[in-house]
């Protein structure tokens, strides 16, 4: 059987990424940009079409089509990933059949595989986020694209332009930055000449279509874009943008990978500064050998110039990125995730040359494959092995298996109300009888002795607080609300989740209104106080609601969230 015109290899593949993205679908909770999809995707239907026009709202149409699916699926932390393990699917079928039309069939398989091992891309294709559907659709736009400038100027192609209009619109409202596709669009265009010469009226067209849709996002990002400042993300240079990506192209998220076992960080960065270069001197064989090859046969000379294409695909996004950047800090690697399976195409090319050339050359080869593929399995693993979201899942349950009616819950950062909101009613609770309150935001300059007035305000009339922190120094870098508490309020209990600690306090009375708390006080507050040694009162932990950390797991009701 030959890579090159395998049916069952392209199966394979394509099986071997549904295993891969799936396995681990719910082995982490959700994390708050996670529920976040839920919360919009439920919000009054109103609220959302008002969403594709909003200033600064961004991924509308992903969360219109996360609630057509979670309405079907039912809500649940399985079905809102199960949607980009989809597409994330669908994205290693593009990037097969991208590879075949534009390089062979073998470089498609080739590209294929590397993309379904791709530990970034399995990451994404298990987060209930756009980051999955936004480069299936940039890819199947890049696709309809090849194809209409390949197709006699008629019907056909008339088709494969309505195609790419559409698949390239809907991602402009699935992630704001995908209108960073319309450069790399037109460099495929250019590289298809003199073939795309007669569809030139089509592609004017095409680009003409593309602006409507894109005008009222330009509407709000032009002015964000020339005012400049920051909005919260911190500037990258160059170089760094670049080791970013291929940090996670080829190692995905988890920064031990793929090294798995005990090794001294510089160890670490050594084999993935080699795998780095390693995979880039591969590219560059291929960019290379193509342009030999054209240079002795006109026949290469479209090869070569798609290659150059790819590469601008894999190189623009990133460089656009930096110059926004310069006057909006804007980047995130997974913003330009869509640019990736060009990395997995030029790799793929480099591979194939190596296979066309003499037996060295064929052995190099088989070893550079099967070190890529073992480079990208070990990046999966790392992925499970070590996880990376906070785990709100298990906090969330701890908190509401021991609270009491009455109860105050302060969150830091206010924000992960939403998220134990949420896995509250996955639990079934019912939090009428809790009282949310919201942590000071202290990164301004807040004082020590503000954060306690404050704090004294919020927290006098109960008997029992919670502290429950995830991502504290988004809010409170200084750690002052925390120092209150330990100062201030006698610690009931206080237990460590990956991401989360959770803090259970005595208040109401105490230092909180400036006298001291007496331990008769203490087994007012909490009975079992006396028994323990130091007067410590942590077995004081009614579990007033019942419910077992194993509920998680159990069917959740399929009706979405009030």
């Amino acid at each position: 059987m030959r890579l090159s015109d395998s049916r069952a290899a392209v199966a394979a593949l394509l099986f071997v990424a549904f295993i891969l993205r799936s396995a681990n679908l719910t082995g982490e909770s959700l994390w708050r940009d996670e529920v976040d999809s839920v919360r919009f995707a439920f919000a009054p239907l109103s609220d959302l079409v008002a969403r594709f026009t909003a200033n600064g709202f961004n991924g509308p149409l992903y969360h219109l089509i996360v609630r057509g699916w979670l309405s079907s699926a039912g809500v649940s932390d399985f079905a809102l990933r199960y949607l980009s393990v989809i597409c994330g699917v669908a994205l290693v079928a593009l990037v097969y059949v991208l590879g075949r039309r534009m390089f062979g069939a073998r470089v498609g398989v080739l590209a294929a595989w590397l993309a379904a091992l791709s530990p970034v891309l399995v990451w994404y294709a298990g987060e209930g986020k756009m980051y999955s559907l936004q480069p299936m659709l940039l890819a199947l736009a890049l696709y309809a694209l090849l194809r209409a400038t390949n197709s006699p100027a008629d019907g056909r192609a008339l088709r494969w332009w309505t195609v790419f209009v559409v698949a390239a619109s809907l991602s402009f409202y699935v992630h704001v930055l995908s209108p960073l596709f319309v450069p790399v669009a037109m460099l495929f265009f250019l590289a298809q000449w003199p073939a795309s010469r007669r569809h030139l009226a089509g592609g004017a067209v095409a680009l003409a279509l593309l602006t409507l849709p894109y005008l009222p996002l330009l509407a709000w990002q032009a002015p964000a874009w020339l005012r400049g400042g920051d909005i919260g993300h911190r500037f990258y240079p160059l170089d760094q943008i670049v080791w970013a990506l291929a940090s996670h192209w080829l190692f995905g998220l988890d920064e031990r990978s793929p090294v798995l076992w005990a090794m001294p960080g510089e160890s670490v960065m050594l084999v993935r500064r080699v795998a780095v270069l390693l995979s880039l001197m591969l590219i560059a064989y291929g960019l290379l050998t193509a342009a030999r090859c054209a240079l002795r046969d006109a026949r290469e000379v479209k090869a070569w110039r798609m290659q150059l294409a790819a590469l601008g695909w894999m190189t623009l996004p990133a460089l656009l990125m930096f110059l926004i950047s310069l006057r909006v800090p804007l980047f995130l690697p997974r913003y330009v995730l869509w640019s990736a399976p060009a990395f997995y195409l030029l790799a793929g090319v480099g591979l194939d040359r190596l296979f066309d050339g003499a037996r060295a050359g064929r052995i190099a080869a088989r070893v550079a494959l099967a070190t890529v593929s073992l480079v990208s399995l070990a990046g999966v693993a790392a992925q499970i092995i070590y996880p990376i979201r906070p785990d709100l899942r298990g906090a969330v349950a701890y908190v509401l298996h021991r609270a009491q009616p009455g109860d105050k819950i302060v969150f830091q950062i206010p924000y992960m109300r939403h998220s134990f909101a949420y896995y509250a009613e996955r639990l079934g609770y019912s939090l009428a009888q809790l009282q949310w309150v919201e942590a000071p935001f202290t990164n301004h300059g807040m004082s020590p002795d503000d954060v306690a007035q404050v704090m004294r305000a919020q927290v006098v009339s109960s008997s029992r607080v919670w502290l429950f922190e995830s991502e504290a120094t988004m809010w409170d870098q200084r750690g002052l609300v925390r120092r209150w508490f330990d100062a201030t309020l006698p610690l009931l209990d206080r237990q460590t989740f990956r991401g989360v600690e959770v803090g259970l306090y005595a208040a109401g009375v105490g230092r909180v209104g400036g006298a001291p708390l007496s331990r008769r006080m203490i087994e007012g507050v909490c009975p079992d106080a006396a028994v323990e040694p130091h007067g410590n009162p942590a077995n004081c932990l009614a579990a007033g609601l019942g419910t077992t950390y194993c509920a998680m797991t159990h069917a959740v009701p399929s009706v979405p969230p009030a």
